[in-house]
């Protein structure tokens, strides 16, 4: 441990335990035998129309994986500063794009660079509930993106029979490798540019019972069945 904290204080170390993560989670993520839920009405992915995908952030482990990155310019949130650049490294050898936030830059940066992304077609991959939690409870963030670019909003959730929880805010989810796995994607939730304050009160309650909806699914899905 003093060891991995030492080299991960250097870009170059930084930049193999980028390599190393991606090794892990990608050999992980190819070993298990995935099954999904969407069995009806399959989504197609339009390369004209940019989606704002939503995982819960302990589920990011193989929810990047799990994203349509070769049909899609997919672009994901990363911190410029040198700690963020293990998943720098760990995200474009994903397919993904990077934008890059900094620390000093304030929320409404971050924002402005997903408006300009969606703006020349590209999607947008964002944990809803994160980076601090609370746990699996969406933030006006996304709500608020979508409105103002008119991109649908995607959900995406997955689960494995055999896993690890980390003792984190959010439980973060590691997978064993060589279990079994089940993933949906949610339908698109499109949402109107302008709407009253009682309604987008309403809409936030909506979408959050259709996240909670999805991933009880998950919860409930029986392996043993297959």
């Amino acid at each position: 441990m003093k060891f991995i904290k030492r080299i991960s204080k250097n870009k170059i170390g930084q930049k193999l335990l980028g390599y190393l993560v991606f090794l892990i989670t990608s050999l992980t993520y190819k070993s298990i035998s995935w099954t999904t839920l969407n069995k009806k009405n399959k989504y197609k992915y339009d390369k004209n129309e940019p989606i704002i995908f939503c995982t819960w952030h302990n589920r990011l482990y193989c929810g990047p994986y799990l994203l349509p990155t070769k049909e899609l310019v997919i672009n994901a949130l990363q911190s410029s500063h040198s700690d963020g650049m293990m998943t720098d490294v760990l995200f474009k050898l994903i397919d993904m794009k990077i934008i890059y936030v900094s620390s000093k830059q304030k929320g409404a940066s971050a924002f402005i660079k997903m408006i300009k992304s969606i703006e020349k077609g590209e999607s947008i991959a964002i944990t809803p509930d994160g980076p601090k939690g609370p746990k699996e409870i969406i933030k006006e963030g996304i709500i608020k993106l979508a409105q103002t670019t008119g991109a649908p909003i995607v959900p995406l959730f997955w689960r494995v029979k055999k896993f690890k929880l980390l003792n984190s805010w959010d439980n973060f989810i590691i997978p064993y490798p060589f279990s079994k796995g089940v993933y949906i994607f949610g339908e698109p939730i499109h949402i109107e540019r302008k709407i009253s304050k009682k309604k987008y009160i309403e809409l936030k309650k909506s979408i959050q019972n259709k996240f909670n909806k999805l991933t009880k699914e998950l919860e409930e899905y029986n392996f043993e069945k297959e």
